[in-house]
């Protein structure tokens, strides 16, 4: 089985100075994914980045902790303080999980407004892990609209049908000094399957101050993943990258791949046993029909020898009619026959 890697770089859409850097990480091949947040600042110019950038895969990044919420308040009571702006993630409140669902649906439709579709959907402060309700709707919805969704590192009870997901992931930071040896460490031991290396590069502006509490990381992991070396590892390796999108076909060409290399020796005893060629129905033998050949036709009539000419008698659909050929007459020695009663060119019909 071949190795694929999503590398996706979170919160595209947070503000301008963190979208810039994943569209620079994107094209340094340091990112194939990113995931948009729908209700920040820096939406809009997310969206006509990611119209510039059609390889990029973009997925859905839920929120329910930075910002507000793109429902009404009102309609969505238990994920929202009094100013109308969602609880912190590390909030006692209890979020309920129709209001879960509600904002969820929300969310999806304004990505949808855009005339892009989420190649995912994966969830901010990994929300999704933390609370079963979120896990359950996100995974509801994956399910509804055909889609991939982020592996939860998290046991949650079983789901059926279950969304499509990688075969594994890695949620880690990757700021600190030797950031680009952990990051180049993980991809030479990647497992077999699909992975998902999950980051977050960007460049600081007052925007995401003003929003976030993971500012100065951004910046380190910003040259991590715009290094050419990543891009140049994972060549190197013989790892595919992917982004969500693709994910879905990954199966079948695996599948494929598996039965093109299938030694024939291992073909079960039950399938060997089968004598196919006895059970193979005859095979009508068309022939081919011969086409006549004409003949020479001597014949001596009064002194005259006939012979016709091979050319090739003219085949009529009715058999009633006549049939003619050109016959060439040739002069004898007989001397009973003048020569100049011989008429140099006769037509032989015959029925």
């Amino acid at each position: 089985m071949m190795k694929y890697v999503i590398i996706n770089a979170d919160d595209f859409g947070i503000s301008p100075s963190v979208n810039k850097g994943i569209i620079e990480a994107f094209q340094a091949g340091g990112i194939t994914s990113t995931s948009l947040m729908v209700n920040m600042p820096g939406f809009e110019e997310a969206i006509h980045l990611a119209r510039m950038h059609p390889g990029l895969g973009v997925g859905l990044h839920f929120n329910l902790t930075y910002g507000r919420p793109v429902s009404s308040p009102g309609k969505i009571p238990s994920l929202v303080r009094q100013d109308g702006s969602f609880h912190p993630v590390n909030s006692a409140c209890t979020r309920e999980e129709s209001d879960i669902e509600t904002e969820l649906n929300a969310q999806w439709h304004r990505f949808l407004a855009t005339g892009l579709r989420p190649t995912h959907v994966d969830s901010h402060h990994h929300i999704h892990q933390n609370f079963p309700a979120v896990f359950r709707a996100m995974s509801h919805l994956a399910v509804k609209e055909n889609i991939p969704m982020r592996r939860s590192q998290t046991p949650h009870e079983d789901i059926h049908p279950s969304p499509l997901m990688t075969d594994h992931v890695l949620l880690d930071t990757y700021d600190k000094h030797d950031g680009l040896h952990q990051l180049l460490q993980y991809l030479h031991q990647l497992p077999e399957g699909t992975t998902e290396v999950m980051c977050h590069p960007g460049y600081i502006d007052d925007t995401l101050r003003n929003i976030s509490v993971w500012i100065e990381p951004r910046k380190a992991e910003m040259t991590v993943f715009r290094d050419p070396m990543v891009k140049t590892t994972y060549e190197a390796l013989g790892i595919q990258p992917i982004h969500f999108g693709m994910l879905s076909s990954i199966g079948l060409v695996d599948a494929l791949g598996s039965l093109e290399s299938t030694n024939p020796i291992d073909v079960p005893e039950s399938l060997a046993s089968l004598d196919f060629a006895a059970q193979q129905p005859p095979i009508a033998v068309r022939k081919r029909k011969r086409k006549p050949r004409l003949r020479a036709l001597k014949s001596k009539r009064r002194g005259l020898r006939i012979v016709s000419l091979k050319k090739k008698a003219t085949r009529l659909k009715s058999k009633s009619k006549l049939r003619t050929t050109r016959i060439k007459v040739k002069k004898t020695k007989k001397r009973a026959t003048p020569i100049n009663k011989v008429k140099p060119l006769l037509t032989f019909t015959r029925k």
